[in-house]
């Protein structure tokens, strides 16, 4: 019988647990490489590693047992949290959360973790550096203009916050080149049919490839936009409760902000996403409504030319006919 170890990892430190023959099992090691070796002597054979995504904590712990071999499940932290609301537990602690994670990752059979790529990770860091960067400047830029919006105002206050700007533009900048070249390097021909589809940019098509990664991961162009958080919502429980809801939004946050603005410019100068956005308006459909449809048409034009290596081909279905 397969034997599943819970792992709850925290900056320091991390917790392993795991039941055997009926019996507890648990072990507090560093989070390092000192604490992985030692891990894995302590452990029965062939077993199977699970933990949440900590952010960065759990990445080096992951990547460590999945290059030496091992089967590692990495969890989504809300499901695993509603499972532990579902026992009805009454004390919460590093020990408990590692019996609790082994307990989900056995009952729920899971997946086994892709280890990213060194290149896939370090577009993510770059990613969150420019999101970040982006964010600070936004916040100068109003400090800036409150500033000068009144007559008496201190003139080095106003010089910092300029220099202040400028110099997060250019980290900014700095940190977007890295981006285009490694994606350049690894991916300029997808870069290029994505960028094909009116409406989606090099902008999109790096921060698309940064999170998504290897397209063929999806069977489907529904699983990717499943994966986004842009599917809708429905309840339905007996004859009283019938409603559609607004999308999951279970999914990757950067991509879905970058996929709606991406449908208000498609539905200017893409004619397909332009044609569909009318045909739903004429519906009575809300605009928020028709564009956030519009999002997925674009996910879905964008999963049709990358897996079939075709550029895109206006009113494509149209000209077939």
């Amino acid at each position: 019988m397969e034997t599943w170890v819970g792992i709850d990892i925290s900056k320091d430190t991390f917790d392993a647990a795991w039941l055997l023959n009926g019996k507890k099992n648990h072990l507090k090691l560093e989070n390092n490489v000192k604490g992985f070796k030692r891990l894995l002597t302590e452990v029965p054979t062939e077993s199977r590693f699970a933990m949440e995504a900590t952010g960065e904590y759990h990445l080096n712990c992951a990547r460590y047992l999945f290059t030496r071999g091992n089967m590692v499940a990495v969890l989504n932290p809300f499901a695993v949290k509603k499972h532990m609301q579902s026992d009805l537990r009454r004390c919460k602690n590093d020990k408990s959360d590692a019996y609790s994670i082994a307990k989900f990752a056995a009952e729920k059979n899971s997946d086994c973790w892709t280890c990213p790529t060194d290149d896939e990770i370090k577009l993510k860091h770059l990613d969150a550096v420019v999101d970040g960067l982006q964010k600070q400047i936004r916040q100068s830029k109003n400090m800036l203009h409150s500033l000068t919006q009144v007559s008496l105002r201190d003139d080095l206050a106003v010089s910092i916050i300029k220099k202040t700007i400028s110099s997060l533009e250019a980290l900014m900048e700095r940190a977007r080149n890295k981006q285009l070249e490694m994606i350049e390097s690894n991916k300029k021909e997808e870069t290029a049919l994505a960028c094909s589809i009116p409406g989606i940019g090099l902008e999109t098509s790096i921060k698309f490839f940064t999170h998504v990664g290897n397209i063929n991961r999806f069977d489907s162009s529904r699983s990717l936009i499943s994966w986004i958080g842009l599917t809708p919502r429905n309840a339905q429980s007996g004859t009283s409760i019938h409603k559609n809801g607004g999308i999951s939004r279970m999914g990757c946050t950067r991509l879905r902000s970058q996929f709606y603005m991406c449908a208000v410019v498609a539905i200017k100068y893409n004619p397909d996403c332009r044609a569909f956005y009318h045909r739903l308006k004429e519906l009575g459909k809300p605009s928020k409504v028709a564009l956030i449809a519009v999002a997925n048409k674009l996910l879905r034009q964008l999963y049709a030319v990358l897996t079939k290596k075709e550029a895109y081909v206006p009113n494509f279905c149209t000209k077939a006919s």
